[in-house]
């Protein structure tokens, strides 16, 4: 089954477009990780993946997908890196859709590397070392067509998809993205051209998403609408400061076409409710973002 057919499906399944990021850090492990070395890294990459899995538990039915960001395991070397495998694994079996935060870009030899290291053949975890199983990943496409080609053939071979940087969360995003172009629009508008592009023709969502962030909702609107055919990850709901109501121009008519990112928010729950019970803070956090996603998801906009 391709990944838009399987995105629809977890969305319908959960009736959630949340997906739970997981970026561990020293500074979201709740206190039951207190007594572990956080200068060793192997305990420390024990302590993330027993937290991540933790979460994986909760989210079992309650989210569409969960997204480890690789950048937060990388940082402890071949240990963190294990432990990455492990999550993505377990979160997979555990019927969870695995979006790899990899954002990954490069000249074609060294995308066809990226791509073979992190796609694969797709879901099979069969292959030892691999980083994955990952139903779709993030994908930077600065250096053009020949940095994303790669990716956009193995995807295609092994039913994954990819979710292309358009239009991101942080606060500097507009010092690129956000400038204008002699030809008209911006660089954020022919990006979102190039992907739409790249998505093809045809009825329903292609397996070639666009990340596009929360924090300018009317950004997403008009990106919305030159994305006619990519699923959206939005990033930037509620620790970075976007709201339902920021996001709710990223769905269609039917409450679909996109799926809504929080990390801290969700990780973090415990000190937020200054709890010791961190996986039924994180439930509560998760059941919360529900509530609100879903009261806007397909309502009429004027």
């Amino acid at each position: 089954m391709a990944f838009s057919d399987r995105l629809r499906q977890a969305i319908l399944s959960a009736d959630s477009v949340v997906v739970a990021g997981l970026d561990p850090t020293p500074a979201v492990l709740p206190p039951t990780f207190d007594a572990i070395d956080r200068n060793n890294n192997d305990l420390l990459a024990g302590a993330y993946a027993d937290f991540c899995l933790g979460l994986i538990d909760i989210a079992r039915g309650r989210v569409a997908a969960v997204k480890p960001n690789i950048a937060f395991f990388e940082a402890l070397g071949i240990p963190g890196l294990s432990a990455y495998a492990r999550i993505c694994a377990a979160a997979h079996q555990a019927g969870l859709l695995v979006i790899g935060d990899v954002k990954r870009g490069d000249i074609g030899s060294t995308a066809a590397a990226y791509a073979e290291g992190l796609l694969g053949d797709g879901l099979d975890t069969a292959r030892p070392g691999r980083l994955g199983p990952h139903d779709a990943l993030t994908l930077n496409p600065f250096l053009g067509t020949d940095s994303v080609g790669p990716f956009l053939e193995r995807a295609r071979l092994s039913g994954s998809g990819v979710f292309i940087l358009v239009r991101t969360s942080n606060p500097s995003a507009k010092e690129l993205q956000e400038l204008p172009l002699a030809s008209g629009g911006t660089v954020a508008d022919a990006v979102a051209r190039m992907v739409t592009s790249w998505a093809g023709t045809g009825d329903g969502y292609s397996d070639v998403g666009a990340v596009v962030g929360a924090t300018s909702a009317t950004e997403l609107v008009r990106l919305r609408g030159l994305l006619p055919r990519s699923w959206l990850l939005v990033p930037g709901y509620g620790a970075q400061g976007g709201s339902a109501d920021d996001v709710a121009g990223a769905f269609d008519a039917d409450g679909l076409g996109a799926i809504v990112n929080a990390s801290r928010s969700i990780m973090a729950a415990w000190k937020a409710e200054k709890t010791n019970d961190w996986q039924s803070a994180a439930i509560r956090a998760i059941s919360d973002m529900n509530t609100q996603l879903n009261a806007v998801r397909g309502k009429p906009r004027g």
